[in-house]
């Protein structure tokens, strides 16, 4: 059904239909002009926002548009997990091209809504307007963190350890799987974990209560970007460990089949949405040595934080080198 058969309410109570949300803090929802929350007290707001345009951040052609709702809110739960926040809220915004259909939308929402389920996110309104050929989302999200677990970039001290959870890579992989028309069978995962993220929400909750890290970032525009940024922040350098990089398991079909170095992926892999964090040798030493295995959230240490003077390397071997990967910018081409 096309869009201009439905009209803009129409469409509305469409959307009411698959997210209308229930909740004793939610004063007002879908329907009104403005959403009212009755926020909970003793905890600071955490408030994020992220855009995705058409053919810049996602590509139809091989992006279904219920894994695009779940990703369209996933990155910004990524968010609000890397300053120790637990997401409550989302806002949707949708400009829309008359190419998508209703049921394009209702699918979009249908994601949308299974992500905000898993992470415990209910939709509490938006905006929907139309646009030209290409579609435009954005996400508000509001969540709540306790004033003394906030985590920021600028934290890191000179010898603290850097960690990472999960593995690296497997984003680039699955992207590039789809854009060259891969098998798809041979790159499963990856192509998951680019077009469903997982935000660590509940992992970063347990880090800050565990170790605690010192700083912390989201891996969005790749290890090589988000190391430097929180380098920069931080007023310090780091040595990351090339031979201690946690490749995710399709980096070494991908070797095989194509040839590209596993490392450049693990470093330039935007979308990953892993926790790069710092944190003390000692506190991590006890961490690792009275905590329980199985319930230890998975980290790899990568690197060390260093002297500003020892600027942002790599230690290849026995050298530690300059290297030039980077990762995703907005407005570079």
């Amino acid at each position: 059904m096309q869009l201009s058969q439905t009209g803009e309410f129409g469409l509305i109570k469409r959307i009411c239909r698959i997210v209308e949300s229930q909740s004793d803090e939610i004063v007002l929802g879908i329907g009104d002009d403005a959403a009212v929350i009755r926020p909970k007290t003793g905890s600071c707001l955490v408030l994020t926002t992220d855009a995705l345009v058409e053919g810049v951040h996602f590509d139809l052609r091989y992006t279904p548009f219920d894994a695009l709702g779940w990703k369209a809110l996933a990155v910004n739960l990524s968010d609000v997990a890397a300053v120790g926040g637990v997401p409550a809220y989302a806002l949707i915004s949708l400009a829309l091209p008359d190419k998508w259909t209703v049921e394009n939308v209702e699918s979009f929402y249908r994601g949308l809504k299974h992500c905000g389920k898993v992470y415990n996110t209910k939709i509490t309104g938006g905006d929907t307007t139309r646009s030209g050929s290409k579609g435009f989302i954005s996400i508000s999200v509001i969540g709540y963190v306790n004033e003394n677990l906030i985590k920021r970039r600028s934290g890191a001290k000179e010898g603290d350890l850097i960690c990472v959870t999960g593995t690296l890579g497997g984003a680039r992989a699955g992207f590039e799987a789809l854009r060259e028309g891969q098998d798809k069978n041979l790159f499963k995962k990856s192509i998951r974990r680019f077009l469903k993220p997982a935000p660590r929400i509940l992992e970063a909750g347990k880090l800050i209560r565990e170790l605690p890290v010192s700083s912390m970032i989201d891996i969005s525009d790749g290890l090589a970007s988000d190391a430097r940024h929180l380098c920069e922040q931080s007023g310090l350098g780091c040595i990351l460990w090339e031979e201690a990089l946690p490749l995710h398991p399709d980096l070494k079909v991908w070797e095989e089949k194509m040839g590209t170095s596993p490392t450049r992926f693990a470093l330039t892999s935007g979308e990953e949405y892993e926790l790069l964090f710092t944190v003390n040798q000692d506190r991590f030493d006890s961490w690792i040595n009275h905590s329980q295995g199985e319930k230890r959230v998975p980290v790899t240490v990568i690197g060390e934080i260093v002297h500003k003077k020892k600027g942002i390397r790599i230690k290849r071997g026995e050298k530690n080198v300059s290297f030039s990967e980077k990762g995703w910018d907005h407005f570079q081409k």
